[in-house]
């Protein structure tokens, strides 16, 4: 699994040399675990799903509880 979040991680690293991004695979609940980890983070990037319904925004509690509870600054992108 590691080798997939690298490999994930390798066109932004690529496109963006100047910035340290970090691959961690972990146990537990994704939301604590972003949580955990925002603490030593600059900035946390949270997915979001794309919804087909375009006019209604929606986040997922992981996104959520990151954007409520981080102490870095929280950018969420939505996903394809």
């Amino acid at each position: 699994m590691t080798r997939t979040l690298l490999d994930l991680l390798e066109p932004w690293r690529l496109r963006y040399p100047e910035l340290a991004a970090t691959a961690e695979a972990v146990v537990g609940s994704p939301a604590l675990q972003m949580v955990v980890a925002s603490r030593e983070a600059e900035l946390v990037v949270a997915g979001r799903r794309s919804r087909r319904l375009p006019l209604v925004p929606h986040l997922g509690h992981v996104a959520q509880a990151v954007i409520h509870h981080s102490p870095a600054p929280v950018a969420v992108v939505p996903l394809p």
